[in-house]
């Protein structure tokens, strides 16, 4: 029991329970865009029978929580792999409920708040990581690896969002328009939602 409490940085009401986007935001200590460049397997720095994952992201914008040019959160457990004879590594498995990482994927990533010994993971796990589409000629936007639809309101929608971001909140599609996402996310942060 020790080890989970020691290990967890999410709470248990929210495993295995879909999260609107506003419970999303509101249980984030830390929103950030921007690109995985590291990923690296290790041991925690206090307690070095515990295996760990450091993710790095370069930063392009911090929605919440202190800004930085690269960011690197530590997460429980998860293994990395190499691509190619160089040996770097380009993509780790987490936990089951928990994201893949993949360096070079964009992402908007929501973090719980780290525990105290420094662990943290995506709200909602595999939900709170979503992916950045690219494609010319077409609006970029986000997927959640946990899916968009899940995301609906569950409560009254915020009559201080724009109605673009009201109808995100009410019916997202499978593929939500980055802009209005993340002016949604900075709406319902700013409104302590």
């Amino acid at each position: 029991m020790a080890f989970s409490v020691l290990c967890s940085a999410r709470p248990a009401a929210a495993i295995g329970r879909r999260l609107d986007l506003a419970t999303m935001t509101k249980q984030a200590g830390t929103i950030v865009t921007g690109r995985i460049v590291g990923l690296r397997e290790g041991r925690h720095p206090r307690y070095n029978h515990i295996r760990v994952l450091n993710v790095t992201v370069q930063v392009s914008e911090m929605i919440k929580g202190t800004g930085a040019s690269q960011f690197t959160f530590m997460q429980f457990g998860g293994r990395a792999t190499a691509a190619g004879s160089g040996k770097s590594l380009s993509m780790a498995q987490s936990l089951p409920d928990l994201p893949a990482y993949r360096v070079g994927e964009e992402v908007v990533l929501f973090l719980y708040p780290a525990s105290h010994v420094g662990f943290t993971s995506p709200v909602g796990g595999d939900q709170g990581m979503f992916l950045v589409r690219r494609q010319q000629g077409q609006p970029t936007t986000v997927v959640s690896e946990g899916g968009n639809q899940s995301l609906a309101a569950d409560r009254p929608v915020p009559s201080r969002l724009s109605p673009s971001q009201q109808k995100l909140l009410q019916h997202p599609g499978s593929a939500l328009d980055y802009k209005t996402f993340v002016g949604t996310v900075k709406s319902l942060a700013k409104g302590g939602n």
